[in-house]
């Protein structure tokens, strides 16, 4: 860990992974820490450049928000749960073929094809704003149950005593984009350009509302998918879930906290919270394993750890980079449609983080509970490439 003082006086405390960070990331750090109001930030391992604000940012506030150090994903995150079978379950090329067969049929990638049942919780409260009302109830609702491109995914696991998890990383979809978008139109720019809200008045409570309405549109669009695949295991092969382990990780959302005897809002791009004893989720890639942790709460992080190993490649470079022969070699035993390997090459495994480093350099923010080793991945990508 290490510390800088700011010109204005703002701590940033970093748990790097390289000696130091580019400068494009180095900028985007100096240019939150120097906003207004901006009285702490942690730059955590899994660092990597974000429109505005970087990804693995934790920023704290008094009285101002700021959406761009949430970001348009609101609540995005992660789900988890283990089910009762082993590796074995996964072992045959049919078998494998039938559950990715059946999830890209009950999973989409952008919507559903029939409107989906609305639940109940996403109307108690509702979004404020009509126009966010109306579109909740005709994208929102057309896009609850679905995956998204990029890097979310469902993957199948296996811990330590081999027994299988499912593990759904998405987020609140178009939602949280149109609801950043929104309330962006109504910010008041900082002296470094970016964008803010005072939560003292109706602006900025308005924008928290809503933010909290799309965190909770996004666990619901993540159990969606991981009842699903759920229920596809049980087709399949004959297995239930264990209710019991069933895990729900955000890690972008901004929540008032208290830190050091003040209260905070603390924002979180792709950071999760790692209070004292804690559960929370850091993803590897496709090709390595992700972890169940638990945080030991380090104030100097304002209890945050890492979401997942960071990019180290832009996809752009990724594809540069890697061949579809590179990235198979790299996936080794994991199992994944092969029909998409040429549209995986931009989610190299090597084109992100070692994970077992990431981890290290965050020994004091969390410890590891369990391990989770990917046997099947499931990403969206153009099968006609």
């Amino acid at each position: 860990m290490s510390l800088t003082i700011t010109p204005g006086q703002t701590p940033v405390y970093q748990w790097l992974v390289e000696a130091k960070l580019t400068p494009n990331v180095q900028r985007n750090v100096e240019r939150l820490a120097g906003s207004e109001d901006v009285r702490h930030v942690a730059v955590l391992p899994d660092i990597h450049l974000g429109r505005n604000v970087n990804n693995g940012c934790v920023a704290a506030t008094v009285d101002l928000v700021y959406p761009e150090a949430v970001g348009g994903d609101i609540g995005c995150g992660y789900s988890a749960i283990a089910l009762h079978g082993s590796p074995e379950l996964l072992a045959k090329k049919e078998t494998v073929q039938e559950i990715l067969r059946r999830l890209y049929r009950l999973v989409p990638v952008l919507k559903q094809r029939d409107r989906p049942v609305w639940p109940a919780r996403l109307d108690t409260p509702s979004l404020r704003a009509e126009p966010l009302i109306r579109e909740s109830r005709r994208e929102g609702a057309y896009q609850l149950g679905s995956l998204g491109s990029g890097n979310h995914f469902v993957e199948f696991q296996k811990d330590e005593t081999d027994q299988v998890w499912i593990l759904v990383h998405s987020g609140s979809r178009g939602m949280g984009q149109v609801i950043t978008d929104f309330h962006l139109q109504r910010a008041t720019t900082s002296t470094t350009g970016l964008h803010y809200l005072d939560m003292r008045n109706d602006a900025g409570s308005a924008y928290l509302h809503d933010m909290e309405w799309a965190i909770q549109y996004a666990t619901v669009n993540r159990l969606t998918i991981l009842g699903r695949a759920v229920e596809i295991m049980e087709a399949v092969c004959r297995v239930e879930a264990d209710e019991a382990s069933y895990l729900d990780c955000p890690h972008n959302f901004a929540r008032r906290e208290t830190h050091v005897g003040q209260t905070f809002l603390v924002h979180r791009k792709s950071a999760n919270s790692a209070r004292p004893e804690e559960t929370a989720i850091i993803a590897g890639s496709a090709g390595t394993p992700s972890f169940i942790v638990r945080g030991r709460g380090d104030e100097r992080a304002l209890c945050s750890s890492s979401h997942g190993a960071g990019r180290l490649l832009s996809r752009t470079d990724a594809r540069r980079r890697f061949s579809a022969t590179e990235v198979r070699r790299q996936l080794e035993k994991v199992r994944f449609d092969d029909r998409a390997l040429e549209g995986l090459r931009d989610e190299a495994p090597a084109a992100y983080r070692d994970i077992h480093k990431v981890l290290r350099a965050q020994r004091d923010l969390v410890r590891q509970e369990r391990r989770l080793t990917p046997l099947l991945s499931f990403k969206y990508r153009d099968l006609r490439r």
